[in-house]
């Protein structure tokens, strides 16, 4: 599932032009979550345009990004490990020892690999979860659920239509292929998804007890990939 994201605030279209900037508060993490990968595509303009400018162009791109991931909230260790990686990648481009190549298959192995679907079971259990009507023995349940399907769009142990069929119960797409979660839903709605969620994931006999995605492992994996390093 590789489209790209956006929330529909009260059913509506709403954009983001750059990080802090979306008017995302309304949902606390949730657009900032979904907006990381709208950041990495800026990200690969940026790079473009400043193909010629190595010292400076670098910066606004890893900068960009950074501030998305921020919005994340993710563990301490793991955005350390991510930005500590992002500036190593960083230097390499300013010294010539990676191409413009390189920088711009490691944008598309991030935003095409498992951190979009990860971000979006952040988004599904901060921006919906946590502020629906279900007592917390459902929500219990409905985080196992996600959590699971996630697991099982990362593992691709889920076809994609079936988790397209999934993502559609509580967003939509466009005709530029952007995919627009509704903002705010209904728990009717909510348990909708959960339900099409659960049912995908045992369909793929995912297992009930999956381990929680480690962001910095996936972010060192996809560069390491790109460059033809082992990951660490």
């Amino acid at each position: 599932m590789s489209d790209s994201f956006e929330f529909l605030e009260d059913q509506e279209p709403q954009s983001y032009k750059r990080p802090g900037m979306s008017g995302c508060s309304i949902v606390g993490i949730g657009c900032g979550s979904v907006a990381v990968f709208g950041i990495l595509v800026a990200g690969i303009a940026v790079w473009w345009i400043s193909a010629t400018a190595r010292e400076f162009g670098p910066d606004l791109a890893m900068g960009a990004m950074k501030n998305g991931l921020r919005e994340l909230k993710l563990p301490g260790d793991q955005e350390q490990r991510i930005f500590a990686r992002i500036d190593e990648v960083t230097q390499e481009f300013k010294d010539e020892k990676i191409t413009l190549e390189q920088v711009l298959l490691i944008f598309k192995e991030i935003a095409e690999g498992p951190l979009m679907p990860a971000g979006m079971s952040l988004v599904v259990e901060r921006a919906y979860l946590d502020e629906s009507g279900f007592e917390e023995q459902e929500k219990d349940a409905a985080r196992i659920a996600t959590r699971r399907f996630t697991h099982g769009t990362i593992r691709q142990m889920i076809p994609e239509q079936q988790g397209n069929s999934v993502l559609d119960t509580i967003s939509s797409i466009n005709g530029e292929g952007e995919r627009s979660f509704r903002h705010p839903i209904t728990d009717e709605e909510l348990r909708a998804f959960v339900a099409a969620a659960k049912q995908a994931a045992d369909d793929a006999d995912v297992p009930e007890d999956v381990p929680e995605v480690n962001f910095a492992d996936e972010f060192d994996k996809a560069i390491d990939d790109v460059l033809g390093k082992q990951t660490q």
